[in-house]
């Protein structure tokens, strides 16, 4: 396995076939400072070439999630003087913006674990993951506007997330709001007493793992591209994942175990992954 990149601001700790990814800011209830967000680009970029990891958990450190962007090196970027070339915050903005896009279509199964603040990015990372857990007593919103500034990277997943009714009402508001009604807007599929976060974690990767990593990788693929290919091209396109699944050695297996009345053993670069 290629080494995983050095970061100071995130924890990474590989378990099989699972990484724990930790915002490790812990004093500033892990808001993301340039390097943090440069450093989880790359860790999103290792992912992308990475055979052996299925799952990625993303958590925070210190009983917080993430509170969103840090607003005093923001502050601090926005009074200097941009000569000629591109605005720094821009290009940092896009960046973000880009790691955000490729961490939605890693092939990998991502699941976030909010509890404590969830705010700004933080929420991002939160409508980002395939699956989120959320604490009842996590907070969380959208308060960019009452800061004088946007969501702006962040807008596209909450809309896709939760419908742009709500979005809108939520980042035009800058609501606060907690665990309960993250659920009820969507936002999370799984609510738990914040004493029940690990067991419930547990129990969801236990639920990902019981099912093929190239199945899980096909059927994110699928359901990422309904609404930007054309209705026949999304049938081909579903028919040629379906076939190449149904061909493969784990295809072969899943359903062989089925009919033996047993379970799989899921394939991971050569290495055999019980269920």
């Amino acid at each position: 396995m290629q080494d995983l990149p050095k970061c100071e601001h995130l924890l990474l700790e590989v378990i099989g076939s699972r990484l724990n990814l930790t915002f490790n800011r812990p004093d500033q209830r892990n808001a993301i400072n340039s390097k943090m967000g440069a450093e989880f680009a790359a860790v999103v970029d290792w992912l992308e070439a990475s055979k052996l990891v299925r799952v990625v958990v993303l958590r925070g450190a210190g009983g917080h999630f993430c509170a969103g962007g840090d607003i005093k090196e923001r502050r601090s970027m926005a009074e200097d003087t941009v000569e000629g070339g591109e605005d720094p915050i821009r290009a940092r903005n896009k960046s973000a913006g880009m790691a955000f896009l490729k961490f939605e279509h890693l092939p990998q199964t991502t699941i976030a674990v909010v509890e404590g603040s969830a705010f700004g990015g933080g929420m991002g990372y939160a409508c980002l993951a395939d699956i989120t857990i959320v604490a009842e007593g996590a907070r969380m919103g959208m308060p960019e506007t009452t800061l004088g500034v946007a969501p702006a990277q962040i807008a596209p997943y909450v809309v896709k997330r939760i419908g742009l009714t709500r979005a809108r009402q939520l980042a035009l508001t800058g609501e606060r709001f907690d665990g309960t009604k993250a659920y009820d807007y969507g936002i999370a599929q799984y609510l738990c007493a914040d004493k029940d976060v690990d067991r419930t974690l547990a129990e969801v990767v236990e639920r990902v793992m019981r099912c093929g990593p190239l199945a899980n990788a096909a059927t994110k693929a699928i359901m990422l591209k309904v609404g930007s290919l054309p209705e026949e091209e999304m049938v081909g396109f579903s028919a040629e994942k379906f076939a190449e699944l149904n061909r493969s050695s784990e295809g072969k297996e899943g359903q062989s175990a089925f009919a033996e009345k047993r379970k799989p053993v899921w394939q991971l670069n050569g290495e055999g992954e019980q269920t």
